[in-house]
């Protein structure tokens, strides 16, 4: 990572087949190698990159690192990690067409394959934006769609529906099904996203380390490695615990579809607790601490993403801002911070009205971790970058190595403290994004997407983190498309739609309305529908955990099958 460092080793004696129209997803802990390999498949990896390369890799028969990469656009289509590093032109069609005009497609097939692609992923009415100003989630959509554009032998997809919310990563599966019946095309994504894996895959690779652990299809080869606990760490949220614990000699099942793990439950054996479960935590009764008045906000281009939005967020709180891509979460986050100002209405952050603050007597208030960590990442070492804030906020010099120490401990950082941020992987570069925000202990902390590209583990170390925060009394604002984190940790539910507040209240109130669900395109957690496939009972329902799964189910895990 440095010139006076020792080579790291990145992949160990990687050897894997990908056949025409076979579907492989590549698994792994944040940092195993998924992405380096991934770069591989058109020569990005070593020609673009640097380092030493061993062994070969051969794309329809021809050695990657013999040709340039360009030579491989016909036969590889790639979507990288962070779609904001691919997107370059002026408008979406233009971002489509350009890789179609380098290979020579004819001006009426490119037009064709543009309102194509683009039916492919849901965004039809995109055409003439400009990529620039719409969300993460449908910047991935609009990645994905030029990939598909230049219909590709192999297409390479490093966790792209990472930014989607349910009904985008339905259409961006949908898409590729579609490709390989057409095409016949051939399919590698790095992923984390199992639940859509184990339905659409036909393989599943997992790195650990840079080597390849196992390699095969769903259940296959898996019921040999039942001592191989960590990979219940890769199943699907909430349904793998329960197979822990109720089917424990079937750690096949953690890569199991929900309706497989409900076929191998049933008969269903409901007891639920005469209890009940606990209420919600109720909202807390303390000074508003962001309150918003009428709020309107149009960008320059005459896009309006947010319309007559009122709402009151309580010191303390624990709030998840949830709703499809686009809905204006994100745009709101900004307003908030100070880095927007309203069209119309007002915002209020501890009593200080947004318009007239500076940003920077906000950012002692509120910190935010953007959705994209480089949109914030300047530093030239990580614990630079974790400094900055209390620095600028007064802190002495020892209070300054105090918190930069311990949250590089807290997110597993010592080793790359004086490491630049900006060359680690998207999954570390976001821990440092949070780390650096989290530092300057702001009363009230907005995550954007915090566990996008993060494996399960990070994912919920980080997560275990902001709870500390909030029991500390920090207030918390998520915006997430992952409904198990919102279903385990968040109190209270703000649902967009459209940039207009749909629904506000509890995640039980929430998961319980499939109106709601549908119109924010969302769907409930998987452990909520697991029990909707075995009829759970009304007097239970919706379950939205494994331990209240668990608890309801035969009198508790301790009832034995």
């Amino acid at each position: 990572m440095r010139e006076e460092d020792p080579p790291v080793p990145v992949l160990r004696g990687v050897d894997l087949r990908v056949d025409r129209g076979e579907f492989v997803a590549l698994m792994g802990r944040t940092g195993a190698g998924k992405t380096t390999l991934c770069l591989s498949f058109n020569g990005l990896v070593p020609q673009a990159t640097g380092g030493v390369i061993r062994g070969r890799v051969l794309v329809q028969g021809r050695d990657t690192r013999r040709f340039p990469p360009a030579s491989f656009a016909r036969d590889v289509g790639m979507v990288f990690q962070d779609p904001e590093s691919q997107l370059f032109q002026l408008t979406v069609e233009d971002e489509i067409a350009f890789g179609l005009e380098n290979l020579g497609v004819p001006p009426d097939e490119i037009d064709r394959r543009i309102d194509w692609a683009l039916s492919l992923v849901g965004m039809e009415g995109y055409r003439r934006r400009s990529p620039r100003r719409l969300s993460g989630g449908q910047m991935q959509r609009i990645a994905i769609a030029a990939a598909l554009a230049t219909r590709p032998a192999l297409l390479v997809l490093d966790e792209p529906t990472t930014h989607l919310d349910p009904r985008g990563k339905s259409e961006v599966f949908h898409s590729l099904r579609h490709l390989r019946q057409i095409l016949d095309c051939a399919v590698v994504m790095a992923t984390q996203d199992v639940e859509w894996i184990v339905s659409e895959t036909h393989r599943v690779a997992m790195l650990l380390e840079g080597r390849l652990a196992f390699v095969g299809g769903e259940g296959d080869g898996l019921d040999d490695l039942r001592e191989a606990h960590w990979l219940y760490e890769y199943g699907i949220p909430q349904v793998n615990r329960i197979v822990q614990v109720l089917l424990p000699s079937s750690i096949g099942l953690s890569f199991a579809s929900i309706p497989k793990v409900a076929e191998a439950l049933r008969p269903a054996r409901w007891h639920p607790p005469e209890r009940g479960f606990l209420p919600a935590n109720s909202p807390p009764d303390g000074p508003s601490v962001v309150k918003v008045e009428g709020l309107d906000f149009v960008y320059p281009n005459g896009v309006r993403a947010l319309s007559g939005l009122s709402l009151d967020i309580k010191e303390g709180e624990y709030v998840a801002l949830i709703g499809p891509n686009g809905a204006g979460k994100s745009t709101l986050a900004r307003v908030i911070m100070g880095l927007l100002s309203p069209t119309q209405g007002r915002v209020l952050v501890c009593g200080q009205d947004t318009r007239s603050t500076p940003v920077s007597q906000l950012a002692r208030l509120v910190g935010y971790a953007f959705q994209n960590p480089d949109h914030q990442i300047f530093s030239p070492t990580v614990r630079e970058e974790i400094a900055f804030g209390p620095r600028n906020v007064g802190c002495t010099d020892a209070e300054v190595r105090e918190i930069v120490d311990a949250m590089l401990a807290r997110f597993h950082l010592e080793p790359l403290a004086d490491i630049p941020p900006s060359i680690l992987g998207y999954g570390l570069r976001r821990k440092v994004a949070v780390a650096a925000v989290a530092a300057v202990r702001p009363r009230v902390l907005i995550l954007d997407e915090p566990t996008g590209g993060l494996d399960r583990v990070s994912a919920n170390e980080l997560l275990d983190f902001v709870d500390e925060l909030h029991q500390q009394g920090t207030t918390i604002i998520l915006i997430t498309h992952d409904m198990t984190t919102v279903a385990e940790r968040a109190h209270r539910c703000i649902v967009l739609v459209d940039g207009r507040l749909l629904f506000d209240d509890t995640p039980r109130q929430v998961f319980d309305r499939p109106d709601i669900l549908k119109a924010a395109s969302l769907m409930p957690p998987p452990v909520t529908r697991l029990a909707q496939a075995l009829d759970a009972p009304p007097e239970i329902s919706p379950i939205l955990t494994a331990e209240e799964f668990l608890q309801a189910w035969a009198g508790g895990p301790d009832d034995e099958r």
